[in-house]
């Protein structure tokens, strides 16, 4: 299988056909490896995802102050939401390393970014808007800094409940685009999620939970 072939499945994970196959291949290859690094597009790439998320929610949310604003955009780039992104995406499995270099988060979390900027490059802001307002849609209603699975273990336990058990009722699609659904059970009900990746679909369930939770007031 050609390099190009191979990243073919991240494109599609993506959303997004590199006419420059280039800039994707370095927006994937660590310094172990020797040649163009990810650090150049990833400097571009967190710089575009904070503008893109910024002006987003500017327009969602026309009557929030200043600071949940900036609680909102801290919540959708930090480093946790950026890995289940990339777990979305698969994106560990097409990360270029000279050998035995641990798959970290952090690691996760700059590549991609970097493929955001390399998207930029390739395919400009509308391109890189889309694949942000679609793959960083499930965090966009964070009111905090925490990610979804840690508010409800925070809520349960904060109301003296047994913390929430999580189950993959649903698995599917070719290995480089799988779709889970998952089940979170609580003292207070249960509720699905779905995604591309079983953290993705476990925060999203969660997500869906704590939503529930705060529209019905419970207590």
């Amino acid at each position: 299988m050609t390099q190009d072939a191979k990243f073919g499945g991240l494109e599609a994970s993506v959303g997004h056909v590199f006419a420059d196959k280039a800039l994707l291949t370095e927006a994937l290859t660590h310094s172990s490896h020797g040649g163009a690094t990810y650090e150049r597009l990833e400097f571009l790439g967190d710089r575009v995802l904070g503008m893109v998320v910024g002006n987003w929610l500017y327009r969602r949310f026309p009557a929030a102050p200043e600071g949940e604003l900036s609680r909102r955009h801290t919540s959708m780039v930090r480093e946790s939401s950026l890995v289940m992104v990339g777990e979305r995406w698969g994106v560990a499995d097409y990360i270029l390393f000279g050998g035995g270099e641990a798959r970290k988060d952090s690691i996760v979390a700059d590549v991609v970014e970097a493929v955001l900027g390399a998207v930029w490059v390739d395919g400009g802001l509308e391109a890189v808007q889309a694949i942000i307002e679609r793959d960083w849609a499930f965090l966009v209603d964070l009111k905090d800094e925490k990610d979804p699975k840690s508010r409800l273990q925070e809520w349960l336990q904060g109301h003296g409940f047994d913390l929430p058990t999580y189950e993959v009722i649903e698995e599917n699609g070719p290995d480089h685009d799988k779709f889970f659904k998952v089940m979170v059970y609580t003292a207070k009900g249960a509720c699905a999620g779905a995604g591309r990746s079983k953290h993705v679909a476990s925060a999203d369930a969660a997500h869906n939970m704590m939503k529930i939770l705060e529209e019905t007031g419970q207590n």
